[in-house]
C-alpha cells in the first residue's frame, strides 16, 4: 500500500531553509514515508503528543502523523531540535 504524502506549504518552506547537507536526506526520509510510514528509525511520541511520529536525522526532526482511514502521512514539522520543536503541533 502506498500512502499519500501531505506536506503543507509552511513545512515546505522549512525544508527549503535547511542547510544543503541535510536537505536531501530530509527529502529522502519523507519520500520513504509513502512506502513505510513507520520505518525502523521512527518513534511514536507520547502523552499529549500521542498520534505523532518522529524521525531523527542528526540534530533535525521530522514530525508527522499517519491517517490510516485516508491512507495519508502528513508532515507537520521539519526543524532543528530545540525546546520549541514540539510546541503547537496540534
Amino acid at each position: 500500500m502506498v500512502y499519500r504524502l501531505r506536506i503543507p506549504k509552511g513545512v515546505q518552506h522549512e525544508i527549503e531553509r535547511l542547510p544543503g547537507h541535510i536537505r536531501p536526506r530530509i527529502r529522502q526520509a519523507i519520500a520513504g514515508l509513502a512506502f513505510e510510514p513507520r520505518p525502523h528509525n521512527a518513534s511514536q511520541l507520547r502523552e499529549e503528543l500521542a498520534g505523532f511520529w518522529r524521525i531523527k536525522l542528526e540534530n533535525y526532526r521530522i514530525i508527522y502523523s499517519i491517517d490510516e482511514d485516508e491512507i495519508v502521512v502528513e508532515v507537520v514539522r521539519v526543524a532543528r531540535r530545540s525546546p520549541k520543536t514540539y510546541l503547537d503541533l496540534t
